[in-house]
């Protein structure tokens, strides 16, 4: 009787055993499988390539390293990469990466250990949830990363180049069937130059794209939700060089796409908790306002557009290094046409304009439920109410070029049409304004380049 038990026992350890192997075989089946994939969609995109070489290909584990290298070329070996150093712990039910990231230069020198930090990568860790699919990612980035560019080649205060340092920054992403959030963090952002310095304390945002939004298409039906946003810095300073202090504490926003056809808005609402100038409080201030009719096949193509711009610019870049560290540094910055230049605005945008004005060719709007000022200067809360719309008819035709000239501004300036309502409006703004003291409620108009204060023109838009 004893030995049928026994045996009956030893028989079930078996099955299970068999059964959990089993399993973990086909978890490692569908993981390599959905790594594969992902190299393959990578490589899908152009200009880039990916290459996953596996160093350790082990039952419960396996470890290697993904590059992905900024060129199509495969005779471009030494082109910028994104190196990731990954290992692999397969489940029953789940299944854990980990590992470190960074990029590499032409040079051989890492972004992130070796420029922007000391010794430091990318340190991240994710969990995939095999029968749902679940995938659960967070990343950690140096504690504190520093950056310091230069203005120009010469000598003096405002060739002194600027530092950026970012401390803090973690990144997390979770993708689930209601679709994939990405959350960011830091404790500091700081940049100072020669004539400002910008400080962001703690600041947390997030993007939430629904998973019915993933495949955006011109059979989509009416009134498709889109990606939520929010934004919330702790505080926020901003002071000139030899100038006054202006502090931001307690700023929040959310923001919303919605697809309509091939339009889509996008809703934002904001709170300010409290403003200040040096040690004067200017008070707090709310914001519900819409943007809509937008182009979004333009605006889709825009984002490609620019996404190539600038990694043909980064590219154009990297290859400059070598000339100038061979003498011709000089030669380079006197070459007002090299393509690289982006302080000149129309070169900057060349390759992209014409795509940048087609987004506006639905005639934009901007529509203010409400903007609510409160301030310990003002007797009562001062809000607005209105809309702005921008004329887009041919406005595809529109070049940079011209807006830089005075005649283009005009010309452009005359597609705005508004109408704005100002309530519980201070005597001293109605006298500016031109209005009576007790003027408290002002109409603002835009319209053909004039604008109006209660039907009467106060300026030219030129």
């Amino acid at each position: 009787m004893k030995r049928k038990v026994t045996t009956a026992l030893v028989a079930l350890v078996v099955l299970a055993l068999t059964l959990w192997l089993g399993a973990l075989a086909w978890s490692r089946h569908e993981v390599q499988a959905r790594m594969a994939g992902k190299v393959a969609d990578i490589n899908a995109l152009a200009g880039v390539r990916a290459i996953n070489t596996i160093d350790n290909d082990g039952f419960f584990s396996s470890s290697g390293t993904l590059r992905v290298i900024m060129s199509d070329s495969d005779a471009d070996a030494d082109a910028p990469a994104g190196m990731i150093d990954w290992r692999v712990a397969y489940g029953v039910l789940s299944t854990r990466f980990s590992g470190h990231g960074d990029i590499m230069s032409r040079d051989g020198k890492a972004l992130l250990a070796d420029e922007l930090s000391e010794g430091e990568r990318l340190d991240f860790d994710a969990h995939i949830q095999h029968l749902g699919h679940d995938l659960t990612l967070n990343a950690r980035f140096p504690d504190t990363m520093r950056y310091h560019g230069q203005n120009g080649q010469g000598q003096g205060p405002q060739t002194q180049g600027m530092t950026l340092r970012l401390s803090g920054a973690r990144l997390g992403l979770a993708e689930n069937e209601q679709g994939l959030r990405l959350d960011g963090q830091w404790s500091e952002l700081a940049q100072q130059g020669s004539r400002r310095q910008v400080h962001f304390g703690e600041t947390h945002w997030s993007m939430l794209f629904p998973a019915d939004d993933a495949d955006q298409t011109g059979d989509a039906p009416e009134g498709r939700p889109g990606r939520l946003d929010s934004l919330d810095i702790s505080d926020a300073r901003l002071q000139r060089q030899g100038g006054l202090p202006l502090t931001l504490n307690n700023l929040h926003l959310e923001g919303s796409t919605h697809h309509d056809r091939q339009e889509f808005s996008y809703l934002l609402k904001a709170q300010l908790g409290n403003a200040a100038f040096s040690e004067q409080q200017l008070g707090s201030a709310s914001l519900d306002a819409v943007v809509r009719r937008i182009n979004e096949p333009a605006a889709r193509a825009l984002l490609q557009t620019m996404g190539r711009d600038i990694r043909q610019r980064w590219q154009n870049a990297r290859q400059q290094e070598p000339r100038d560290n061979a003498g011709l540094q000089g030669m380079a910055a006197d070459d007002g046409e090299y393509p690289n230049n982006v302080h000149d605005l129309a070169s900057l945008m060349a390759l992209w304009q014409e795509a940048f004005f087609a987004v506006m060719s639905d005639s934009p709007q901007v529509v203010v439920h409400q903007l609510q000022l409160e301030s310990p200067m003002l007797d009562q809360h001062m809000h607005l109410d209105g809309e702005l719309t921008l004329d887009g008819t041919n406005i595809k035709t529109t070049r940079v070029e011209q807006l830089q000239t005075s005649w283009g501004r005009a010309a452009f300036k005359r597609r705005l049409d508004g109408q704005f309502t100002l309530h519980n409006a201070p005597p001293l703004l109605a006298l500016v304004a031109g209005q009576a003291p007790d003027q408290d409620t002002l109409e603002l108009v835009i319209r053909k380049g004039v604008f109006l204060v209660n039907d009467e023109p106060w300026f030219l838009l030129n």
